[in-house]
């Protein structure tokens, strides 16, 4: 049977119809991973799920949300396609047409935009694959449902979150589109369209609206891909797409920090290790980036090996947002050095709400109270949008001959306490010297009125918590030193840490981990004070020794 009948037969009834189109895979897969599938171990969004081969994937309800994501959007037939082996492609086979058995009525979360979209995509990149053998009837099976999914996807246009989902959910349709249709104006159609949506979901500024930046990562992979597949087929990029390509580009990589990895801001963390390296190589920009201290609200203070950023805006609207305003992370070399506490929504329960508080943030909180709150008569599992943010946030950034400064104050305690929070950094030009100084203060006489009735309503000792959350390795090596200071003692070289007005400690945290099973268990320093009757001040600082 010649190796192009199941292209020729690839049709729906009697209608001849061939696979016009095969996108490029998006990644090499791992063929360790496929070996753990065949023998019935997987690893989907964290979780380790035991799944006899020769019962196939489908007869089991993975535990969350993001597992059964992971599942139903097919990106591990790339690790079944770098195995290679006949077991490996039967299993791809027999999987694929196995869920369209099972799940090929266009309803339910299986069928939502952005996941049919992926599911879609790494469909059509291994065909070869999936279509192994030249089984007429399998193409057949197959056609069908790529039909359906074109037509969910032309109707999920517009749909469900903006941002990152809509580009995911625009790719799939160009897919679809590309494969199932040679003809060169349906094609420039879907090209426009596709550039449509990117136009239309990043912004001026080279962001989303969601101010995720690994998802503005994930949203530039997408964008690359299809720019890189319309240009497979002599299609040429829209200007709307190359533009949005540009914007995003240069965005992501102000936000990018010296360990290679993102910041962890709004549900984001930092992204799969060298995907983003991948991305970037995938872009080719026609130029280089320019060098920008400003990308999505946020702000980037960088010198010899350290970078700093800040989340520099109120947070974004959605249940997603954290209450991160003024929060920073701060990176040397390849290390991580202060962090968030990063997306715990995967957890569920109290940690999808704590990991959205100021108190997960590497910032200071106000009395135990988050700079942004939800409604206090909020009903049902949430996650809920706040309700109360900071509206009103002031940011600079400057350079002299000493250094990099940030300046910058949200009113997310004027209202309730008639306090701003200001926050000053400072980051030597060798990179080895960030201080920063934290303060409290009534901006006004009406505001100085509102601080003395809080103050009233708690005998006078308003508290105030500073934190710098540290990831889980550095939090090993990090041991408090008489004088309330903290040392952290890591393999590249020491830091230590210090305060002014009041002695640092280390105290519990934890870091959300996407793929890790459980919150992994870490540690903060701490510093605490109290608001007089006029404001509070803290300066405090990291020096590598």
């Amino acid at each position: 049977m010649p190796a192009s009948l199941a292209q020729r037969l690839f049709g729906l009834g009697g209608g001849a119809r061939r696979i016009a189109f095969r996108p490029e895979p998006a990644r090499i897969g791992d063929a360790a991973a496929a070996r753990r599938m065949l023998g019935g171990r997987w690893r989907l969004a964290g979780a380790e799920l035991r799944i006899p081969a020769e019962a196939g994937p489908w007869r089991i309800q993975p535990p969350t949300p993001a597992a059964a994501e992971r599942l139903h959007g097919f990106a591990w037939l790339a690790d079944l396609a770098a195995a290679g082996t006949r077991d490996a492609r039967r299993a791809a086979q027999d999987w694929t047409f196995g869920w369209i058995a099972r799940h090929g009525a266009p309803e339910g979360a299986d069928w939502a935009g952005p996941l049919a979209g992926r599911r879609v995509s790494n469909w059509l990149r291994h065909a070869d694959l999936i279509l192994a053998g030249d089984d007429p009837e399998l193409a057949r099976t197959l056609a069908a449902s790529l039909e359906a999914h074109a037509r969910r996807l032309r109707r999920a246009r517009g749909e469900g979150p903006t941002g990152l989902a809509r580009l995911e959910t625009a790719l799939g349709e160009l897919h679809v589109e590309l494969a199932l249709h040679a003809g060169e104006r349906r094609r420039r159609r879907a090209a426009e369209a596709f550039a449509g949506a990117a136009a239309a979901e990043i912004d001026a500024d080279g962001g989303l609206v969601s101010r995720n930046p690994e998802a503005l990562a994930e949203a530039l992979h997408v964008l690359a891909l299809g720019a890189r597949d319309l240009d497979a087929l002599a299609l040429g990029v829209p200007r709307p797409l190359g533009a949005a390509l540009d914007r995003a580009q240069s965005a992501v990589r102000a936000l990018r920090m010296r360990d290679g990895a993102l910041p962890r801001f709004h549900g984001g963390g930092p992204g799969e290790p060298g995907r983003l390296d991948r991305t970037l190589a995938l872009v080719h920009p026609r130029h280089g980036a320019p060098r920008r201290d400003a990308a999505m609200g946020f702000r980037r203070l960088a010198a010899g090996r350290a970078t700093v950023v800040i989340d520099a805006a109120p947070p974004p609207p959605g249940p997603e947002a954290h209450a991160a305003t003024l929060a920073f992370e701060f990176a040397f070399g390849a290390r991580r050095i202060v962090a968030n506490c990063g997306p715990g929504a995967r957890f569920g329960g109290d940690w999808a709400a704590a990991c959205r508080a100021t108190a997960a943030q590497s910032t200071l909180a106000l009395a135990g109270l988050s700079s942004a709150r939800i409604a206090a008569d909020s009903r049902g599992p949430g996650p809920h949008p706040f309700v109360r943010a900071p509206k009103a946030v002031e940011a600079e950034t400057a350079e002299d001959v000493e250094g990099h400064w940030f300046q910058g104050a949200h009113d997310g305690w004027l209202e309730s306490h008639g306090l701003l929070h200001r926050r000053r950094l400072y980051l030597s030009l060798d990179g080895r010297d960030f201080r920063g100084e934290d303060a409290l203060e009534p901006p006004d006489a009406a505001a100085s009125d509102r601080l003395a009735r809080a103050l009233d309503r708690v005998d006078g000792r308003l508290g105030f918590a500073l934190r710098f959350h540290l990831p889980p390795e550095v939090a090993e090596t990090a041991r408090e030193e008489t004088g309330g200071t903290v040392l952290l003692d890591l393999p590249e070289g020491p830091w230590r840490f210090g305060a002014d007005a009041g002695a640092a400690r280390l105290v519990e945290s934890v870091a959300f981990d996407p793929e890790a099973p459980d919150p992994l268990p870490t540690a903060q320093i701490l510093v605490t004070g109290d608001v007089g009757a006029t404001r509070a001040r803290l300066a405090w600082g990291f020096q590598r020794l």
